[in-house]
Formats: structure tokens, C-alpha cells, sequence
């Protein structure tokens, strides 16, 4: 079985009406995967920790179901493997096996890299999302990281 390469990048996305946010990007094997979809970054961190049905990709608006998905991804977590499948309206369906410490190094690394920005981002409109599932808040981002390098 083939062994897929997560890769996640962020990108800032000016909004004229409120905060700037970040846009989570998902490639695996340097393709960019559910494009026409927003990212749920913490909901593909928790597929890469904890086994069942994740809602990795969503709406801009956060409800998956106004983008027409209406299943997550199933999460399945063995030795040093964690296979994510699943399906999206306009893109079918797939299925990727990760190796775990890649995987979750990957995300952590990219949540990392955008702490900074992340910052900077929640001084501007405290309480506001900045990055897709993580609620700008003092407490919690910096854990998720260390329990996903763990």
C-alpha cells in the first residue's frame, strides 16, 4: 500500500468586512486536495489523532452541510499508519494512507509557522476565527501542537 505525503500550507485572505483569516491549503503527494472547500485544519488535526468521522472540509461558513457534505472523513489509526477516506461532492471519492509521525509533524509544523500571523490576526478581532476550527484564544493552540508532535 502506497504511502501518501501530507503537506499543509496557510494562506492570508483579506476580508473588506471583518478580520483577515487564514486559509488552510491540504495537499497530499504536492497535489492540492478539496480545493473548492474550505479547510477545517483543527478537524484534520483530530482525524490525525483520534480514529472516526472527521468534517475535514467544509464551508467558509463552518457548517458542512451547506457545502453539501454531509459525512466526514472516516479516521483509521494503525501502528504507524493513519488512513483518512472519504468523499466530497465535487471531487469524489479518496482514500490516503499517512505515515502518522509525517502526517502530524506536517500539520504541526504549518500551525507553527503560522502562530505569528495567528497572533497578529487575534489582536485585531479578539474572539474571531483566524485559522478554520481554531478560535483565536490565548489558551489551547500551542497545546494542539505539542499533542500532535507527541
Amino acid at each position: 500500500m502506497k504511502t501518501n505525503i501530507l503537506s499543509l500550507t496557510f494562506r492570508k485572505v483579506d476580508c473588506p468586512a471583518s478580520a483577515s483569516v487564514l486559509v488552510g491549503e491540504l495537499r497530499v503527494d504536492g497535489e492540492h486536495v478539496g480545493d473548492k472547500y474550505a479547510l477545517n485544519v483543527h478537524a484534520l488535526a483530530q482525524a490525525l489523532l483520534r480514529e472516526g468521522e472527521h468534517f475535514i472540509f467544509t464551508c467558509g461558513c463552518g457548517v458542512p452541510e451547506c457545502a453539501g457534505i454531509h459525512e466526514g472523513f472516516k479516521s483509521q489509526i494503525a501502528g504507524d499508519k493513519v488512513v483518512l477516506v472519504g468523499s466530497l461532492p465535487k471531487g469524489g471519492s479518496m482514500a490516503f494512507t499517512f505515515s502518522k509521525a509525517q502526517a502530524r509533524n506536517a500539520v504541526a509544523d504549518a500551525l507553527t509557522a503560522a502562530k505569528p500571523l495567528v497572533d497578529e490576526l487575534g489582536r485585531q478581532e479578539e474572539g474571531g476565527e483566524t485559522v478554520m476550527g481554531f478560535p483565536h484564544v490565548p489558551y489551547g493552540y500551542d497545546d494542539f501542537i505539542e499533542n500532535l508532535r507527541t
